[in-house]
């Protein structure tokens, strides 16, 4: 019953079952059809899985692709986790407060804020390179 095992693969009948190895007249195709099918309902579970993943990337994405009726005009941070944002719902803007306590309304427009495109200003990247490039236009930077 044992010659057909291969020694390398020994391991694998300590997960068998103890009846599976019962049988004595068929027993060792009935541990490779186990084994088979074992190995095969896990592959199947696997290949789900990924499968699974990549479809709710795919549409977590595609979620709101149309028109927003909520948008985030600008952000500004006011503390360490507390921020002020101007939101535009259909044609009304509101201000409000975000805090680690909750979200207020702080303010509602009676006319719209023009936002500049730019957003809430100087991007900090933006701010770090024009320092180093003037930096490095006085001499002041060492070159490596």
């Amino acid at each position: 019953m044992f010659s057909r095992v291969l020694p390398g693969s020994l391991w694998l009948l300590a997960l068998l079952p103890a009846g599976a190895l019962a049988d004595e007249d068929g027993g060792a195709m009935n541990a490779a059809a186990y084994l088979t099918q074992l190995i095969g309902g896990l592959m199947i579970v696997i290949v789900a899985i990924v499968v699974l993943a990549w479809v709710l990337r795919r549409t977590q994405g595609s979620v709101g692709h149309g028109r927003q009726m909520i948008d985030v005009q600008s952000v500004r941070s006011v503390g360490a986790r507390e921020r002020l944002m101007l939101v535009r719902v259909g044609d009304e803007q509101v201000l409000i407060g975000v805090a680690p306590s909750g979200i207020r309304t702080l303010h509602t427009m009676e006319t719209p804020v023009e936002v500049p495109a730019g957003g809430e200003g100087p991007d900090f990247s933006g701010v770090l390179k024009r320092a180093v490039r003037s930096r490095r236009a006085s001499g002041g930077g060492q070159e490596s």
